[in-house]
Parts: structure tokens; C-alpha cells; sequence
């Protein structure tokens, strides 16, 4: 018998333009003869010349994903303890989580829970929570997570930047400017551009980042930027290098399922341990190592439908 995925590709006609039964006959006619002879049939209009833009796909194949699960009830900033998160993250293993005070949950208008924080200023930036715990180790993982900046969202102050939401790592994921050339870590930041706008970034801490050194590398989304009041969906997939020797790492972001960073001869880790991606990151805050990145008033920011493939 010959198989219609593998011999076989069709784009779906527009039914609105068909009637019912002549709709059914043309797509069943058409689709018999396919699997007869083997072909390609094309039903309905296209224009050759369009090129779409690069959507979210299956670069690779992937399995046993795996999402937060946050609870569908409010709980009050102060009530959510670490035995949540460890709960709500359901990791293998809870390596460190910080200032759960600043977090709290509440439920969508979608129906949706989220995760809330409380970003104050302070002498550093922003108050800040953080976790980071251990995924079973794999050579590639996509995380995709969705944010909303609560209206009145201040960027920062003099250094508009901050880190968002949740990240991939490997080994000892470094980060506060750790030079471990024994792990690695990717985090999603913003980057205002002191117009009341800003745009994602991905900081990347790989063995060979050399542009802010201690620090970690940007990888600035320039076409986009970051709505406040509204969610936006944000995926990263990161392969980590085949040995310590070889720089053929790789990562990619896409926003709203539209690919805007595809980079690779990455050379995440350069010694220690066989590479892999083994570490989910979390964290949210303004800054920074002082006051020039504060932002002038309490702000909020929400993540929700966090999940991650390997």
C-alpha cells in the first residue's frame, strides 16, 4: 500500500467557496488518485510569489512535554510557599527557588492560570524571584511560555532591561556573571530603547560569549516590540554542542509562532561533562547591580502556559 504522507501533499481547498457534496467528491477524487499513482495535488488558489513568514515547526521531534501546573485558585502575594513551586514545577528536582513573597496566582479572563509577580524598585533594580531545577538531560528542548505586562509596565530607569520568565540551561547554567565553561544558561530579557519601547532579547551565557564579558551575550529581537496589556507567546528551543570540542550548539526564538532568531555554531560548554540541556531557570526582575536600573513604581508581570518538550 503507498503512503499518502509519504508520497502525497495537499493544501485543503476553501470550502466556503464550494458546495457541500461538490466540496466532499473533489477532496475524496482527488486524494484516491493520490494513492494510487503518487502525486501532489494543489486545490484551490495560491500565489507562488508570497513568501510566508517562518511559523513555529517541527525541526526536530519532540516528546515528552511537560507544563507548569499552576493552581485555579487567587492566592494573595505572600501565600505562595517554596513546596508550591516545587509542586507546581514538577521537576525531578528543586535545586533553588527565592522570594516566593513577590509571586502569587490568579486565573485569566481565558481561563487560564498565571503566575503574578511584584517587581519594587530597589537599590539593584527590582525585587526579584527566582527557581532553577533539573530536567532529565537531552540534547534539545523548546520552552514556550506566554507573558502580559500589566498596564503602567516601566521598563527601568537609566538601564531599561530585566530578565523574564523561565530559561533553559545545562551543568552549572551560570549566571550573575559566573565564567563556568562547564555550563551554560539561556534567559529571556527585555531591552528598552529609551522611546517608551522595548524588545526581547535572548542572554545567553555560552562558553564562547566574548561581548559583555563577565556577563552574558545579547541576542536582540530588532523587529519587534513588546506590547504592554496584552499576552505574547515566546518559545526558545536550544540544542546544546555534540561534545565540548565541537561549537555546533544552536538555539532559536519564535514569538507568536514567528521565528525571529535562528542561530547557530554555538559552543555552549567547552569543558566538564558530556553537553546537554539539563536545567529549567526562572526568573523576573529589573536589572542590574543598582539603582539605575529601578523602575520608578511598583510594576507587575504575569507568565502562563509554560511548557517544555525534549
Amino acid at each position: 500500500m503507498i503512503s499518502l504522507t509519504k508520497h502525497c501533499s495537499y493544501s485543503e481547498p476553501r470550502i466556503s467557496q464550494l458546495k457541500e457534496p461538490a466540496a466532499k467528491t473533489l477532496i475524496c477524487l482527488s486524494l484516491s488518485a493520490c494513492l494510487l499513482v503518487g502525486c501532489s495535488v494543489a486545490i484551490g488558489t495560491s500565489n507562488k510569489n508570497v513568501q510566508p513568514t517562518p511559523l513555529l515547526g517541527p525541526s526536530k521531534t519532540f516528546a515528552n512535554k511537560q507544563c507548569v501546573q499552576l493552581p485555579d485558585e487567587h492566592l494573595e502575594f505572600g501565600e505562595v510557599t517554596d513546596s508550591d513551586i516545587e509542586q507546581w514545577f514538577g521537576l525531578e528536582k528543586l535545586i533553588t527557588v527565592n522570594n516566593t513573597q513577590f509571586l502569587a496566582t490568579n486565573i485569566g479572563q481565558s481561563g487560564k492560570s498565571y503566575l503574578r509577580q511584584r517587581l519594587s524598585p530597589t537599590k539593584k533594580g527590582s525585587t526579584r524571584a527566582s527557581a532553577r531545577g533539573e530536567l532529565p538531560p537531552a540534547a534539545t528542548y523548546r520552552l514556550s511560555q506566554s507573558f502580559y505586562l500589566e498596564p503602567g509596565f516601566d521598563w527601568g530607569s537609566k538601564n531599561e532591561g530585566g530578565k523574564i520568565g523561565f530559561g533553559l540551561g545545562g551543568n552549572t547554567a551560570p549566571t550573575g556573571g559566573m565564567l563556568d565553561r562547564d555550563g551554560f544558561s539561556a534567559r529571556m530579557m527585555w531591552r528598552g530603547k529609551r522611546d517608551g519601547t522595548a524588545r526581547f532579547s535572548l542572554y545567553v551565557y555560552s562558553s564562547d560569549r566574548s561581548k559583555n564579558l563577565p556577563y552574558g551575550d545579547d541576542y536582540i529581537i530588532e523587529d519587534y516590540s513588546i506590547p504592554i496589556g496584552e499576552w505574547v507567546n515566546v518559545t526558545m528551543e536550544v540544542t546544546a554542542n555534540s561534545t565540548i570540542d565541537e561549537p555546533d550548539g544552536s538555539f532559536k526564538v519564535w514569538i507568536n509562532k514567528k521565528l525571529k532568531l535562528d542561530q547557530k555554531n554555538i559552543h555552549w560548554q567547552a569543558e566538564g561533562l558530556e553537553p546537554a540541556v539539563d536545567r529549567l531557570l526562572y526568573a523576573t526582575f529589573h536589572g542590574g547591580g543598582d539603582s539605575s536600573w529601578s523602575p520608578s513604581s511598583t510594576v507587575y508581570a504575569r507568565t502562563s502556559s509554560i511548557c517544555w518538550h525534549s
